[in-house]
């Protein structure tokens, strides 16, 4: 396994680099630098399996390496910062481990890697393409080419979590703030705006009932006219208030519906 290790202070990158053979004796590390400019200089020549990458580096921020080259490696991401998370699972991201980086991590991390690359193994290369999509959380939709996002970054708390779309039932903003609901009337909140999770997610399981709802297909019971055009929906599990689809997309609800 060759890694190549990103990271700016030196104790820290030879604990890493011990670290790494203590999950491979075998295991070989390709380069290691500790700014970007080093790094989008010396990416390009080296082999690596697996990147370990530091976010926060002397001259800047980790993702300015993916803007200035090509990386073609999964990174494991290490930071002492937790508001990364979302950008990180965008940049080629398997794991994100937080300082201090603990040997037990590390090494799961490593684990998922190689579960990764047996799987990888056994696909063709178009298949590998779709499947390294499906990890770092597109979807493709093969009759538009268009890539929709197969899970999304959510928060509870302090906390950060991956939230595949399947179990979202819908999402709804209430004053500027993002509430994710899912199919087991659990609620998360996320940063993004509601117009923005409407673009990530597949229209043909999602719809925008109104400038406040988007909704998965799944989670619709049952619905009826309204007055004025509108229709009421009937939804899993029930939100604290009446949901109605705006008379200006109840014709586009209706035949979502029906495709």
């Amino acid at each position: 396994m060759n890694i190549f290790i990103i990271e700016d202070e030196l104790p820290a990158r030879e604990k890493m680099a011990r670290m790494v053979r203590e999950y491979d004796a075998a295991a070989n590390i390709v380069g290691e630098v500790g700014s970007v400019r080093e790094a989008v200089k010396l990416i390009p020549s080296v082999k690596a399996d697996v990147i370990l990458m530091d976010i926060q580096l002397s001259d800047g921020v980790a993702f300015e390496i993916f803007e200035q080259c090509s990386v073609d490696a999964p990174v494991i991401f290490t930071t002492t910062f937790d508001e990364y998370l979302t950008e990180a699972f965008a940049h080629n991201g398997i794991d994100y481990l937080l300082k201090p980086i603990q040997r037990e991590k590390l090494h799961n991390a490593f684990a998922k890697y190689t579960r990764l690359k047996t799987h990888f193994a056994h696909e063709t290369q178009q298949t590998s393409v779709e499947a390294l999509l499906k990890q770092i959380g597109f979807v493709r939709d093969n009759a538009t080419h268009t890539l929709y996002k197969e899970r999304i970054i959510v928060q509870k708390g302090l906390e950060y979590l991956p939230l595949s779309v399947n179990d979202i039932a819908y999402c709804y903003t209430e004053n500027r703030i993002v509430s994710v609901i899912t199919m087991y009337n659990e609620r998360y909140f996320t940063d993004k705006h509601l117009s923005d999770l409407e673009a990530e997610l597949d229209p043909k399981h999602f719809f925008r009932l109104n400038r406040k709802y988007v909704v998965n297909i799944h989670s619709i019971q049952k619905f009826k006219p309204e007055v004025k055009g509108r229709v009421i929906l009937e939804l899993t599990p029930k939100p604290d208030e009446v949901v109605l689809v705006s008379q200006e997309r109840s014709a586009a609800f209706r035949a979502w519906m029906e495709r």
